[in-house]
């Protein structure tokens, strides 16, 4: 998916829910265009990864979850604590995302 997507994702999500003449003050909530709908079932649907995307994911899983112990084990509980942990299952998820589209993502 490229960046033209994924603007083109937002910028019709924002025109959507823009009150129209018809509709008075009332947004548009509800109405979901065809080509963002498909742009959004792109984005969620499942993507195989290569044998490459494979490896990748598994050293980066790998890496975080040496992270996630570390903290554990040498940070005191915390809200701080609790922050960095939940940082790193967000970066698993955005790592997998940025792999998932070969970074245009």
């Amino acid at each position: 998916m490229s960046e033209n997507t994924t603007q083109a994702i937002e910028t019709k999500a924002v025109e959507e829910y823009i009150p129209s003449e018809d509709l008075g003050s009332l947004p548009r909530q509800g109405l979901l265009h065809e080509e963002t709908a498909e742009l959004v079932e792109e984005l969620f649907a499942f993507h195989a990864w290569t044998p490459e995307m494979i490896e990748g994911g598994k050293r980066v899983r790998e890496t975080l979850a040496d992270a996630y112990k570390a903290i554990i084990k040498h940070v005191p509980p915390s809200p701080s604590r609790t922050r960095a942990l939940n940082c790193l299952t967000d970066a698993r998820m955005l790592a997998n995302t940025a792999i998932t589209f070969k970074g245009v993502v």
